[in-house]
């Protein structure tokens, strides 16, 4: 990982092998699902790579960045279909 970089392929292809691992797949379509937020995909994803919120702030030397305001925003417009639990 390329901390204080840009994330490299290696980054993306693990945040992407960790969304499986976590039961979110596109091609399972007949299966039960819960809805999970798009702004909770994309800061658990951007947090695997280093990116978090103070980070972020740090290094365009912000107060505020409004992450959780368009966080918020992404998951009551868009929500992505996760594999439900089978112990559930």
């Amino acid at each position: 990982m390329h901390l204080g970089g840009d994330p490299d392929r290696n980054d993306i292809d693990r945040a992407i092998f960790d969304m499986e691992m976590e039961g979110i797949h596109p091609d399972t379509a007949s299966q039960q699902y819960d809805e999970v937020g798009l702004g909770d995909m994309v800061e658990k994803t951007l947090s695997r790579m280093g990116i978090t919120e103070e980070r972020f702030k740090k290094w365009f030397n912000l107060k505020e960045c409004n992450c959780s305001k368009r966080k918020k925003w992404l998951n009551k417009v868009f929500s992505i279909k996760k594999k439900r639990d089978q112990n559930e």
